[in-house]
């Protein structure tokens, strides 16, 4: 958060670190709710935090062979250490076709070590699903992103600019998350959440004014550039 603060306070507003960054808190407002839902027995919250764990430690050892040999006894002894913790609570680690570990079970409950987070997005009103997608390309296409960001300066030199509606879109994808979050973990931990999400959801209707009038200022240099048509 303390990067997305510099980055929009930042002259010009950066570009692909804004959408990164948004897509980040995004996807890690939407894993912390998947394991805290509402609703969830204690099997079925136990087995996804175990398999949310485990899956970490898999992704940790395929990250270290990528960095380099040296790299990968602490992955492997971060790995075990996962699996022992979750077997000595009594669950197992069930294997996909290729004998990989892939899930974590307790008995007949079972959770597997990867979700899909665009559908879990999709499923809670507060997210915005259709940013969580876009700002994946943008996140791994830097041609979408130069696309994007192209303009002219005064002098019709070519520089980059973030569209203040891709600001707007990651700051609302972020208020989003925290209001998922401040819902989520107040259910669980049996406080009101009234409070805390008026106080997001006050923010939220403040960037849509402060929207509103980036829109108006828009419309008014085009007019004065272009006359009455704007075009």
């Amino acid at each position: 958060m303390q990067a997305i603060q510099r980055t929009l306070v930042g002259e010009p507003v950066a570009v692909w670190s804004l959408v990164s960054l948004s897509r980040v808190v995004q996807e890690g407002a939407i894993r912390v709710c998947h394991l805290y839902a509402p609703g969830l027995s204690l099997e079925q919250r136990a087995v996804r935090i175990a398999a949310a764990r485990l899956n970490g430690a898999r992704q940790h050892q395929t990250a270290a062979g990528e960095v380099g040999a040296q790299a990968v006894p602490e992955a492997d002894r971060i790995w075990q250490y996962a699996e022992r913790t979750v077997q000595r609570a009594g669950m197992s680690i069930g294997l996909d076709r290729r004998g990989r570990p892939s899930s974590a079970a307790l008995g007949s409950v079972e959770a597997p070590f990867t979700v899909n987070l665009t559908n879990i997005a999709a499923q809670r009103p507060t997210h915005l699903p259709a940013w969580y997608r876009m700002s994946s390309a943008a996140s791994h296409s830097t041609v979408w992103m130069v696309a994007q960001a192209f303009a002219s300066d005064e002098d019709g030199q070519p520089v980059m600019r973030a569209d203040p509606e891709i600001v707007t879109a990651a700051v609302l994808a972020v208020l989003g998350a925290f209001e998922d979050l401040v819902q989520t973990l107040g259910d669980y931990h049996g406080k009101d959440p009234q409070p805390a999400l008026l106080t997001i959801r006050r923010r939220t209707v403040a960037v849509l004014e402060r929207q509103r009038r980036w829109r108006r200022q828009a419309a008014d240099e085009a007019r004065l550039l272009y006359g009455e048509s704007g075009i």
